[in-house]
């Protein structure tokens, strides 16, 4: 047994090598390898599978080349150096491999991330071994000429080598099992057995375990070669074609596809028939195309007799019995102006019917919804405020009639009683307005928003007289818009300005607009914007509850300091949305508030929409 030393460049002389026979068939395996790379590179025109094809041989011979130098080095530094070459060229395999077979299986996606690693451990794994003799430590001598002597990181390097190996064939074995399509079992059928030959050649590993059994892996590897090229060939190397590139569109087409002859008879299916209706091939060829039809009344062969069709909804029977919404195309097909046939494209509509039928019930539970929202509308206008009016009016009956009767204490829960009564009708009143925004809403008509304002200000001149108040207002556009709630919606910003100020401070309200561009929306026909600004010098708030404040109900201050029910921000809200807009609020506690509106300055008609 003879050591290897330091890793060392290989020297070639003819001093240092000799003839030795056992070189012969590792080398012209070699060459052999080395020339089918080269044929499949340049008949496949550089494709994808084909370099990794190449590839992956191109390691094989590396391997056969470097352990032929081995064989003829007459000295053992030189032999152990090819030794490390040939088995660094080893190391590549199983990434070179399982590259392939992932690309393939079309897995490539799923498994590029294991891949990689399997890279990244063989680029380690081949530096590892050409720069230490960790893997090969050394060679043997044997009747036949050197071979490696593993190191002691073989056990490692075999686990990985073999590992993976294995792997890789389970991954064929599991797609075999996978794949309705019979040719697409027999090629990967192929490969599994040529890879499973081409393994047999780690017979040349036992030699490497000082075991003296001739290294004779090479016959393996040139039954790989002859069995190999034929299954690629047939599985996935055949040129480009339109047949080909046809039969990989009808076999990747996510829609059923069924193509019939003049009897409307079945002669062609793609893999979508069998994934969405379950049908083996053998199921359907020949047979008429009412074999898919659970409606005899009006069968498909109907359908195909009417000519080209486009998205006809209708039902198919799948294999169980089950019922599928489909939208079918039909396709007329001639030969020499004479029709032979016709190819039917179903289309799975199942989640569409689902979605609208998901959108028809939230349509009609919408529709009853604003139908109880507008009873209750009649009845809260009606019905409830009865009660309060003839509670109100005994109420003052009592206070001035019979003041003199009723003790102090009394007297204080009757104005209790009527202060309760009339935040009651406050209450319905606001309620009621903000149920009418949607149910009692009025088409959208030009609007000078200006002129809202000016109306606004004449209803609210005794309130801004009282706080000595100033309402300021600049230049405003006009717009598309309800006229009622674009008044109703300024009133209540205005009010809420002038209620929410500071008591030694007059307030002050100003109302200014600037044009806003902003992407186009299919809600409206240009995209002219305006934005309106609604500003006071009042106490204002923490922007924490900018959400709160437009909330029904919802205030920020007790009763005992402003009156108001919480509602009107909440109309306001409301209103805005109604025309296609948003309002926000910018404001700080006792710097005043700004309320920002930005609504669309018009609206699609129908006609618009439609066209």
């Amino acid at each position: 047994m003879n050591s290897g030393s330091a890793v060392a460049l290989p020297v070639v002389s003819s001093q240092l090598y000799g003839w030795n026979p056992a070189a012969l068939p590792t080398s012209l395996t070699a060459l052999l390898l080395v020339i089918l790379a080269i044929v499949v590179i340049v008949r496949q025109r550089g494709a994808r599978l084909a370099f990794l094809f190449s590839q992956m041989i191109f390691f094989v011979a590396v391997w056969f080349f470097a352990f032929s130098w081995m064989y003829c080095a007459r000295d053992q530094v030189n032999a152990a150096t090819w030794a490390r070459i040939g088995v660094g060229a080893i190391t590549f395999l199983p990434a070179a491999v399982y590259h392939f077979s992932a690309t393939v299986l079309r897995l490539w996606e799923k498994r590029r991330l294991l891949a990689r690693l399997l890279w990244t451990v063989d680029v380690v794994l081949a530096v590892f071994c050409l720069s230490t003799d960790a893997v090969v430590a050394g060679v043997y001598r044997y009747s036949w000429g050197y071979y490696p002597r593993f190191g002691w990181f073989a056990a490692p390097f075999l686990l990985i080598f073999g590992g993976v190996l294995v792997f890789h064939l389970l991954e064929y074995l599991r797609q075999m099992r996978r794949s309705q399509v019979a040719s697409r079992r027999r090629g990967i059928r192929s490969l599994v057995i040529s890879f499973a030959i081409v393994y047999l050649s780690a017979v040349d590993f036992l030699p490497m375990f000082h075991l003296a059994v001739y290294p004779f892996g090479f016959i393996f590897v040139a039954a790989f070669l002859i069995y190999a090229a034929g299954a690629i060939k047939r599985h996935r190397f055949n040129s480009i074609t339109p047949a080909r590139a046809a039969r990989e569109i009808l076999e990747t087409m996510a829609d059923a596809l069924v193509v019939c002859d003049s009897e409307a008879r079945i002669r062609v299916v793609n893999g979508a028939v069998r994934t969405l209706f379950g049908y083996a091939e053998a199921d359907l060829l020949g047979k008429s195309i009412d074999a898919l039809d659970p409606d005899e009344s009006f069968p498909l062969r109907h359908l195909l007799s009417r000519g080209t069709l486009r998205d006809v909804e209708t039902v198919v029977r799948a294999r169980g019995g089950q019922r599928i919404d489909v939208s079918i195309s039909v396709s007329p097909l001639s030969d020499s102006e004479v029709e032979a046939g016709s190819v039917l494209i179903a289309r799975d509509i199942r989640e569409r019917k689902r979605a609208e039928d998901e959108r028809r019930d939230f349509v009609v539970k919408l529709q009853q919804s604003n139908r109880e929202l507008e009873e209750f509308a009649r009845v809260a206008s009606h019905d409830l405020q009865e009660p309060l009016r003839k509670i109100q009016a005994f109420g003052d009956r009592l206070r001035t009639r019979c003041v003199d009767q009723i003790a102090p204490e009394g007297i204080d829960y009757l104005e209790r009683m009527l202060a309760a009564a009339k935040r009651m009708q406050s209450l319905i009143g606001d309620l009621l307005s903000f149920s009418r925004v949607t149910t009692k809403a009025q088409a959208f008509v030009p609007v000078d928003l200006r002129a809202v304002i000016r109306e606004v200000m004449v209803d609210l001149e005794v309130r801004i007289q009282q706080s000595g108040g100033r309402v300021e207002v600049a230049e405003l556009p006009s717009i598309e818009a309800d006229p009622l709630q674009m008044r109703q919606l300024f009133q209540n910003l205005i009010s809420n300005a002038l209620k929410f100020r500071h008591a030694d401070v007059e307030p002050h309200v100003r109302i200014d607009s600037s044009p806003l561009r902003l992407a186009p929306d299919s809600l409206h026909n240009e995209d002219e914007w305006c934005e309106i600004r609604v500003a006071d010098n009042g106490i204002g708030f923490d922007e924490k509850y900018l959400d709160r404040v437009f909330t029904v109900f919802q205030r920020l201050h007790g009763r005992s300091e402003y009156e108001g029910t919480g509602i009107g921000l909440a109309i306001c809200r409301k209103i805005v949305e109604r025309h296609g807009g948003q309002i926000t609020a910018k404001s700080a506690p006792g710097s005043g508030a700004a309320f920002i509106i930005t609504l669309p300055r018009h609206h699609r008609t129908r006609e618009e929409t439609a066209a």
